[in-house]
């Protein structure tokens, strides 16, 4: 339970921990931080949510306090805005489950799963998964635009549902579905004037030239796309539906991405969380020794 719901409250918390305090947006995340801080004398909390993260973030920076937070990227990251202190990490993509869109920890997920003559034979053949990335793009850039269009607007109109279940066609299969991605194209645009969405437009082009779309897309629709990739995947072999978790994929992909995974994103991350930590623990101990009594006659 956290000390207080106060700003103040929940920016004094860290004097009742012995280890250094890390805090992030939700529960879901705590795996995937904890698997990269496993070494380091931290402990990973949520106060509840995205704004409490940010009053964390706005104490921290205004009285250099002793511990860190994470602020998942949303939209923001088009813009590759910096962050205010080097203890505030700003990701580089939406959300965590962006950094989980890869791969090798996806293939290996899915060997792991498949129990077969053929379970050496490779669970995704050779370009399927770029085919895939890039398949994603092209069929949600405009969708994707659109969402960012009303959200720098402020209509309150969602576009990007947090399930991208509503997108695939029936049963585990990964093929789209046209016909709702253009349904909803068309009622987003509706609600909102082109020269804001053409704006945005700019925006994303400029992102997608060093980035991948799934990098931008809300994290739990990435998630759900991930999902069904590996469920997919996996009856495609074994011929039949597999029971996987939610919890089962994340905590899988959050911990094997750190060691199979090596991009610029997934380095920066690494490098800044632990830099955080130990310069956290360091003014913990410098505060410490101010407030020793001095035993000197």
């Amino acid at each position: 339970m956290l000390f207080s719901r106060t700003p103040s409250g929940l920016a004094a918390e860290h004097l009742f921990y012995s280890e250094i305090l890390v805090y992030v947006e939700g529960k879901t995340d705590i795996p995937f931080y904890n698997a990269v801080l496993q070494n380091y004398d931290c402990r990973i909390r949520t106060p509840g949510g995205g704004e409490e993260c940010q009053k964390l973030a706005e104490a921290l920076i205004e009285k250099d306090l002793p511990y860190a937070v994470i602020l998942d990227g949303h939209y923001g990251i088009l813009t590759r805005a910096r962050s205010k202190h080097r203890r505030v990490i700003l990701l580089h993509r939406h959300s965590y489950e962006n950094y989980l869109f890869e791969e090798e920890p996806i293939k290996q997920f899915c060997r792991e799963r498949i129990h077969s003559e053929d379970s050496l034979e490779e669970v995704l053949a050779n370009g399927e998964f770029a085919d895939f990335i890039g398949n994603i793009e092209v069929k949600f850039k405009d969708l994707l635009i659109l969402d960012v269009a009303h959200q720098s607007a402020g209509t309150g109109y969602d576009v990007l549902p947090n399930k991208s279940d509503r997108f695939f066609k029936p049963q585990t299969s990964v093929d789209f579905l046209d016909s709702q991605i253009q349904q909803s194209c068309t009622e987003a645009a509706n609600r909102i004037d082109s020269k804001s969405v053409d704006n945005i437009r700019i925006s994303v082009e400029k992102f997608l030239r060093g980035s991948r779309l799934v990098d931008l897309l809300p994290g739990h629709f990435a998630f759900g796309i991930i999902r069904r990739l590996i469920i997919d995947t996996i009856n495609r072999k074994i011929r039949k539906s597999p029971n996987i978790s939610n919890d089962d994929i994340r905590l899988y992909l959050s911990t094997v991405v750190w060691r199979l995974v090596k991009t610029r994103d997934h380095n920066s991350l690494k490098r800044r969380l632990r830099s955080a930590v130990r310069e956290a623990k360091k003014i913990r101990q410098a505060d410490s020794n101010q407030t020793q009594p001095n035993t000197c006659s």
